[in-house]
């Protein structure tokens, strides 16, 4: 993923609160420049901050988390693991705040006679 990429992307789902391109670019070069942080780290923590203060909702898989906190994904999953036992014994439900999603088997097609 590259910069405009990522700009873009961004700009689909915030640009209707008024944010700018300007706004984005100068996040991400303050994120590669002041904080030597990866594009992938940048893009996901934009997207955590956006959903954040304009209250979206966007969805994270383990590798967008490690990305953004540095963890392995075995200390990750333990630190989910942790965090499920708390919202028990809270009384609230994990699943509303992790989800286990299995991969999708690809589909295949067979053109026995193939295409026309």
């Amino acid at each position: 993923m590259d910069k405009e990429t990522i700009i873009n992307n961004l700009l689909v789902s915030y640009g209707k609160y008024g944010i700018t391109r300007a706004e984005l670019a100068h996040s991400i070069d303050s994120g590669i420049n002041d904080y030597d942080l990866s594009l992938e780290a940048i893009y996901n923590g934009l997207r955590m901050s956006l959903a954040s203060e304009f209250n979206e909702h966007e969805y994270f898989t383990l590798d967008d988390v490690m990305a953004i906190t540095g963890e392995s994904r075995e200390e990750l999953l333990q630190r989910i693991e942790r965090c499920r036992q708390e919202l028990i014994e809270a009384g609230e439900n994990p699943d509303n705040y992790f989800k286990t999603v299995e991969p999708q088997m690809a589909t295949i097609y067979y053109f026995p006679d193939g295409l026309r």
